[in-house]
């Protein structure tokens, strides 16, 4: 008589903890399928974000084709190729029919990688080792910067000696001195680029350009003034508007570039991705590409 209720109740307990359970399992499996539906979606939004960076990406090539039919034997700060995209909204960029429902905007910056002093130049070209010529110039632009003059002599042994090729300036950590805030200070200045270029005096800063001539940073300065009202049409017109200096034993320079780097940022709802492309102008050709 006295069982009955007693087993009525673990019945009840029992079923309690079972419902309980029950539904446990039943949200946990919602659980992982929401998360797996966000994480596919969150795939599709980046795979669609490549997607458009890439068309982005033709643009600039095509950009660049254009500006350089334009401005022919010379490569200018005043291009077109030199007008930066602020934050254009998708449906401007890829018209209001294939941009419904993006909601995303693209930000894009073409710079001309032979505006900065190419670290490539530092090997010598036919018997390998350093180049102390493009060594010395480098020095210049450290000096220039505020930064270790010695230290040129350091990245050049590591660009000559390293036993994997080095493709960018983060290939070069390591290297004794060159620590995170003296990267951050080089980037604006200096390019690993895949051969050795000459420097283009119409797009070169102030700093690089006591790389390329004996100019003291206050007379680079006001030579990037004037440059502003009339570019270097030729070798010989740059030559000549340095006045008494002479320009830096075995450093090359030039009035035109072949290389730019194309940064771009796109967002589409959640998702962001940051681009830098090396692109070749002749036959707008694609060097190679990073995102993330």
């Amino acid at each position: 008589m006295m069982r009955r209720p007693s087993q009525r109740g673990v019945a009840v307990v029992t079923a309690l903890l079972l419902t309980a359970l029950s539904v446990t399992l039943v949200a946990g499996i919602f659980w992982q399928q929401q998360i797996m539906v966000r994480g596919m979606e969150g795939q599709r939004l980046r795979l669609q974000a490549r997607l458009i960076a890439r068309g982005a990406l033709d643009a600039a090539r095509l950009r660049l084709l254009e500006s350089a039919a334009a401005q022919g034997n010379v490569t200018t700060l005043d291009g077109a190729w030199s007008v930066p995209m602020f934050e254009s909204r998708l449906e401007r960029f890829l018209g209001q029919e294939d941009a419904q429902g993006q909601g995303g905007a693209l930000a894009q910056q073409i710079a001309d990688a032979q505006a900065s002093f190419n670290l490539r130049n530092l090997v010598a070209a036919r018997q390998g080792g350093i180049d102390l010529y493009q060594t010395t110039a480098f020095a210049r632009l450290l000096a220039a910067l505020n930064l270790n003059p010695a230290l040129a002599y350091r990245i050049a042994e590591a660009m000559a000696g390293a036993p994997l090729e080095v493709l960018q300036l983060d290939d070069l950590r390591g290297v004794p001195g060159l620590d995170g805030q003296v990267l951050a200070r080089l980037r604006a200045f200096v390019v690993v680029l895949p051969a050795p270029t000459p420097v283009n005096v119409n797009t070169a800063p102030p700093e690089v350009l006591t790389a390329v001539a004996n100019l003291s940073l206050a007379e680079a300065r006001v030579l990037a003034g004037r440059r502003r009202q009339a570019h270097f049409k030729g070798l010989s017109d740059f030559a000549f508007r340095l006045n008494d200096r002479e320009t830096l034993e075995g450093v090359d320079y030039a009035v035109t570039s072949d290389y730019f780097l194309v940064r771009s940022t796109l967002t589409l709802a959640r998702a962001t991705l940051h681009s830098e492309a090396l692109v070749r102008r002749g036959g707008a050709a694609l060097v190679w590409v990073h995102d993330d």
